[in-house]
């Protein structure tokens, strides 16, 4: 074995503040996504704005922010775990 060899330094990582801030252009986008899934119809904007009030009454914040960001880990877990089920 040889001893002469330089250890690997340790790399400092810093941790940024977690934010469950989504933005509004996001946020418009991701309404906006919605509406021309289901198609443009008479009243589907503002079934698309109730539904995100009604999912965002029920996060703990209360917020839509919180309500798509939630959505979002929901599915990066999703996806993580179904690749570790094919290991």
């Amino acid at each position: 074995m040889d001893h002469n060899k330089k250890a690997v330094s340790h790399v400092k990582v810093t941790e940024i503040p977690p934010t469950q801030e989504i933005g509004e252009s996001l946020l418009t986008g991701v309404i906006l996504a919605a509406v021309l899934e289901e198609g443009q119809r008479p009243g589907v904007w503002q079934g698309m704005i109730q539904a995100l009030n009604r999912g965002a009454a029920g996060t703990r914040a209360g917020t839509a922010d919180a309500f798509l960001f939630q959505a979002m880990v929901d599915r990066l877990l999703a996806e993580f775990r179904a690749a570790d089920l094919g290991k």
